[in-house]
């Protein structure tokens, strides 16, 4: 299980385990399913005490319809709503132009990532792409522990199944819209385990290679697609547009919008219809957020300059392209002065970011084996990443970014990613 821990990243020295590590069993079972399972891996499952797990789900889908809700609220259509947030048509192309279909789809299939600090989880970013969280992985990791863990004092422990869930939202979006269950898994990233259960639920589900519609006789068309997490080359998003037009809905073209960091400053600088309730939500899981724009701003009460609030204090501050994987995360707290003005007045010349409150990572104690041994890594900054399909839990995942990385709650993960479980409070 892991833990709140006082001393920086470090590994203490491995040692021999006098009874068996439940993370071994699950190391069999990764390598039985595929995935990674070499070197050390957690030794003992991230267990939250059930409610808090429960609250996350909450937490995440309530701000989840807030950013959609302002989205929606920017113009009557989704072009117009690129627009006034000042986005760039190519960072989210509306691919099949059926307005109705990409706002009922936009926020189906989710994703958020919340780094946990000192006040708890804080959003630091929504996905809401079409394979948000590795949903199989999560999936095999949280069966797996659930197996392994019968002797520890947490259990029974409870994980919800990102592929079952995922099916069963998708059976009951076709049913709503009155289409057929026909699905194309699209582009590397999918495994046969995703189309038999999508065929469980009683769907037509196909892996291609490609997105582009395939010619010839008897070709099929598809109600649904989903994109996986990797494009080839030349046929993938660049075929969705010959894909629409042949007669493939695909459920999430414009909900990239909704993933738009600019989006989250909306909701962070507060809109006049949130509650009371929604506020206090807000600022108590989204760090203050505000668009790269010159102008007047709120920062705890006081009334600032933004960019002259951001130039002063860099050590409280993060910057942030507002589309994902555009550019680097630049953390003011990390940054030598020099950089950091460039980097604010990049910028704020361009307004393509948000600047984000730093939220320092609360540290967590990590118990890692690699068959022979356990060592103990103290430090090790959590982010949480629970998954959405219609709104519906579908289990979550914890990474523990590189050095540098917590204020993105994106990049590679210094030590092995997990799934997140639910448990029994204990004293530990």
């Amino acid at each position: 299980m892991t833990g709140a821990g006082s001393r920086p990243a470090t590994g203490g020295p491995g040692r021999r385990p006098t009874a068996p590590v439940p993370g071994e069993a699950v190391r069999a079972r990764r390598a039985a399913a595929g995935l990674p399972a070499q070197g050390p891996l957690p030794a003992r499952p991230f267990v939250l005490p059930r409610g808090r797990y429960d609250e996350l789900f909450r937490t995440a889908a309530a701000l989840l319809a807030l950013v959609r809700r302002a989205v929606l609220a920017l113009g009557p259509t989704w072009p117009e709503r690129l627009v006034a947030l000042g986005a760039d048509p190519a960072d989210h192309p509306p691919y099949s132009g059926l307005e109705r279909v990409e706002t009922d789809c936009c926020a189906l299939l989710a994703g958020a990532d919340f780094l946990v600090g000192a006040g708890g989880p804080q959003l630091l970013g929504l996905d809401t792409g079409g394979t948000p969280g590795s949903p199989r992985e999560t999936g095999v990791l949280t069966r797996a522990w659930q197996r392994a863990a019968a002797g520890l004092p947490e259990a029974p422990l409870f994980g919800h199944d990102p592929l079952t869930v995922r099916a069963a939202a998708l059976a009951d979006f076709c049913a709503r819209r009155g289409l057929p269950r026909t699905v194309a898994l699209i582009g590397p990233g999918f495994h046969p385990d995703e189309q038999r259960e999508l065929r469980a639920h009683g769907f037509a589900a196909d892996l291609l290679s490609c997105a582009g519609p395939r010619d010839g006789p008897g070709r099929q068309s598809y109600a649904l697609g989903l994109l996986g997490g990797a494009h080839p080359a030349g046929g993938g998003a660049s075929g969705l547009p010959r894909t629409h037009r042949a007669g493939l809905l695909l459920p999430q073209p414009s909900s990239g919008l909704l993933a738009d960091k600019r989006a989250l400053a909306l909701v962070s600088e507060g809109l006049p219809w949130m509650t009371r309730g929604e506020r206090r939500l807000v600022e108590h899981r989204l760090p203050w957020t505000r668009i790269t724009l010159a102008g007047r701003t709120t920062w705890h009460g006081t009334e600032r300059d933004l960019p002259g609030l951001v130039l002063a204090e860099p050590e409280r501050f993060v910057l942030k392209r507002a589309v994902a994987g555009t550019g680097p995360v630049v953390a003011g707290h990390a940054t030598e002065p020099e950089v950091w003005a460039a980097a604010v007045r990049r910028a704020f010349g361009l307004g393509d970011s948000v600047v984000q409150e730093y939220v320092r990572p609360a540290p967590h104690r990590v118990e890692l084996s690699d068959g022979a041994a356990v060592r103990t890594v103290h430090g090790a900054a959590a982010v949480l990443s629970p998954l959405l399909f219609a709104g519906r839990p579908g289990g979550c995942r914890v990474s523990f970014p590189a050095s540098g990385v917590p204020a993105s709650g994106a990049g590679p993960s210094r030590l092995p990613a997990d799934a997140v479980l639910a448990g029994r409070e204990t004293a530990g």
